[in-house]
């Protein structure tokens, strides 16, 4: 509006200090007023008051701050009423719906004699729905909720480890990281850890006092002996709206309904109502035998804390799912994430964490299978190996009838298809047509059958043709004299192949039909052959931007361009979005302006691409930092390019790249079954920590060692994993 470069406001915005400090001294990291920035910052103040530009800015902002900038929908309120609604509060239909919605906000209905219920719909109620039944079909044991023991110590400790993908409120990077350093060994400690894990307890200190007091770091007091029974669980830290209530009742005497009243006044910061219940707990508490001056501190730090106190019982109840979730991926794992994949088998990004979850957990994630896939994920056994095959709904343009309809006809051909033959025979060709064929083959699915996919693909008519011809057959029999024999005589249509011999699609194509068809790779990866050309390089793996150990303010990634889009600004100005694909995973970037330029000019179809950019961690969401794309290069081994020559520099700086340390892991063997096992966890280990580094295997017998030059290449990162599992870190 103002037609201000962006260049200008982000000069602006970093002058904004982070140790702006509240009326204690401690630093405030939310809730900063636009008046508390220019009175800590001396620059900012100084940039205001001699660029127009920047006051005018400043002025639109001061207005403008504060102010409501859309009216929302409470995302599970119910009001009820015994009256029309629109006797007691306007109402609205917001654009697009068909709800109808107050105009008053939760806090105004109550003075208008209505009263809010949230009825909350938790999707995770149906992932461990799903998990249960998946337990029982898969072991015959039925698992009772209500009954699991809530003090399992090996289920506290896998969520000591941060490793909580996939539990329901603790699987975000800051409640990861809240695990690791609080290390709850007790129910009580995840209703606390849920409850604290908001702004106000943060800002406050809340969540460092708890945190500090559990392990002993900083002494828990109480200012009465008779609180300890209130807090003690939690640390002497005010943490509920209910031990308020408690406090109030034991030291100053009230009711349980005045305990209520004085909850919900602290609530809403009404003052008034505050003074007279100060003044009439200070009285109760003297009546009771307390030192007054104490029981009005005490009062204080009440008021202080009730702000921030939150529902116990809605914490607790959060907390079950919680523990319930946990406890499943602990001793169900397989059964548990796949339920999670099943649920959020449309968001490729969430797939593609479970299933590196799944395989840094030890199970190995099978692609879709004609004869051991249903419908969705499922676990399934094999000599007692932990996997998980893909759901054929994960197949695109697999649509639920023609799934359906394959899982009966497998039903009906005795639990499997035997043959490419038996499998048309047994579908209707109504339903599971050309194009549903067409997927299940490019997803892998039919690979059963003992035919490359060229062969398959390339008589794709001849097989929806006889597949066609053998519904017919069922159909026309039907009601007839020779409806007994239908079956039999539908198997008898012959299906004769295009024969293409051994011939294959190359593994690139091979692989874009699984990201195709089913949004991610599978069985391999794209890059495979670029691994031994990127280990001369020092870069930064797309993955590791957001990781807790990467603090750096500049990072270079290198990758292939997967997707690539033109976008136009509302100045007129052309950008583009691309995706970056590397060995750890993808991440999206726009490139602006010069970059863009640059960008159109360079030929990056056959090549890699060295993208250089800048890290922001202002404004950071959900552990996921910003960046701003600052150089672009090719970076191409196989000819000369002439616009655009990479700058990123190899390793060494000597005409040969300087080897990389490769990584070696040393493992005592004994000779026995138990020295598979172990081989089998070490190379789930090293696939699920992707990295440049080359792996180098020592098994030391007794007699002897032995040293595997192996192929594959990881990160360090590996390394506490490897230890847990006895295996020495070189």
């Amino acid at each position: 509006m103002l037609d201000v470069p962006l260049e200008e406001v982000n000069a602006l915005t970093k002058l904004f200090p982070d140790g702006v400090l509240d009326k204690e001294g401690k630093p405030k990291k939310l809730g900063v007023s636009l008046e508390e920035y220019y009175q800590a910052e001396p620059r900012l103040r100084e940039l205001i008051e001699t660029d127009q530009h920047i006051k005018e800015i400043w002025r639109f902002a001061q207005q403008l701050e504060g102010i409501k900038r859309n009216a929302g929908t409470h995302a599970a309120g119910v009001v009820i009423s015994n009256e029309p609604l629109w006797h007691k509060t306007p109402l609205y239909r917001p654009s697009g719906t068909n709800d109808v919605v107050t105009q008053y906000d939760g806090h105004f209905l109550e003075d208008v004699d209505l009263i809010k219920f949230d009825f909350l719909g938790l999707q995770t109620l149906t992932v461990i729905d799903n998990a249960l039944k998946l337990i029982a079909k898969r072991t015959k044991e039925k698992i009772d909720l209500d009954s699991m023991p809530m003090d399992d110590p090996k289920v506290f400790e896998m969520i000591c480890t941060g490793k909580t993908l996939g539990i329901f409120q603790i699987e975000s990077k800051g409640l990861q990281d809240l695990s690791r350093s609080l290390k709850p060994s007790c129910f009580e400690d995840l209703i606390a850890m849920i409850a604290l894990y908001r702004p106000g307890p943060m800002e406050s200190g809340m969540l460092d006092d708890f945190v500090e007091r559990k392990h002993g770091r900083q002494q828990t007091t109480y200012m009465f002996p008779a609180l300890e029974p209130i807090l003690s669980a939690t640390y002497g830290v005010i943490v509920y709206q209910e031990q308020v209530m408690q406090i109030v009742q034991t030291i100053g005497g009230f009711s349980l309904g005045k305990a209520d009243l004085v909850r919900r006044a602290m609530g809403k910061k009404n003052r008034a109502e505050m003074d007279k219940a100060k003044s009439e707990f200070s009285a109760g508490a003297k009546a009771n035998g307390y030192d007054q001056y104490k029981a009005l501190e005490l009062f204080d730090l009440i008021e202080k804390f009730a702000g921030y106190g939150f529902n116990k019982s809605h914490s607790a109840a959060y907390a079950m799912l919680t523990y319930q979730t946990a406890y499943l991926k602990f001793y169900y794992a397989a059964e548990f994430m796949s339920a999670m994949l099943t649920f959020d088998a449309r968001r490729i990004d969430k797939v593609a964490q479970y299933i590196n979850e799944s395989r840094r957990m030890g199970i190995e994630i099978l692609p879709p299978h004609i004869n051991l896939s249903q419908v969705d994920f499922e676990p399934i056994d094999d000599g007692g190996k932990r996997q998980i095959v893909f759901g054929l709904s994960a197949i695109k343009d697999a649509g639920a009838v023609a799934l359906e309809q394959i899982i009966k006809a497998r039903d009906n051909a005795g639990g499997k298809f035997a043959t490419l033959n038996d499998f048309i025979s047994n579908i209707e060709a109504q339903k599971v047509n050309k194009k549903v064929i067409e997927a299940l083959i490019k997803a892998g699915a039919l690979d059963k059958f003992g035919y490359t996919r060229k062969m398959l693909l390339g008589s794709i008519e001849l097989i929806v043709s006889a597949a066609q011809d053998a519904s017919n057959i069922r159909k026309e029999s039907k009601g007839g004299l020779f409806e007994s024999d239908a079956e039999e005589m539908a198997g008898g249509v012959q299906l004769k192949l295009h024969d293409t011999g051994s011939e294959e699609f190359d593994q690139k194509e091979l692989l874009g039909f699984e990201k195709d068809f089913l949004g991610l790779y599978v069985s391999g990866h794209p890059l495979e052959k670029y691994r031994q050309q990127l280990s001369a390089f020092e870069y930064t793996l797309t993955t590791d931007l957001d990781g807790e150990e990467f603090n750096e303010p500049q990072a270079v990634l290198i990758g292939k361009i997967d997707s690539y889009e033109e976008k136009l600004s509302k100045k007129g100005n052309m950008y583009a979005n691309i995706t970056l694909l590397d060995l750890g995973g993808s991440r999206e970037f726009t490139v602006f302006s010069r970059m863009y330029d640059k960008l159109k000019k360079l030929d990056y179809t056959n090549s890699l691409v060295a993208l250089k950019v800048n890290i922001e961690r202002d404004g950071v969401v959900e552990g996921r930092i910003n960046t701003q794309v600052i150089d672009v290069n090719l970076i191409d081994s196989e000819r000369p390019q002439k616009n655009g020559a990479t700058s990123i520099k190899p390793a060494a700086k000597s005409a040969k790249p300087a080897p990389v340390t490769p990584i070696t892991l040393s493992l005592a063997m004994q000779q026995q079954a138990h020295d598979t096992e172990i081989l089998d966890k070490l190379y789930t280990i090293i696939t699920t920590h992707p990295g440049k580094q080359p792996v180098m295997i020592r098994l030391c017998y007794s007699e002897q060692k032995v040293v595997l030059h192996t192929q594959m290449f990881a990160s360090i990162s590996l390394r506490a994993e490897a230890e847990r599992c006895g295996v020495q870190v070189i």
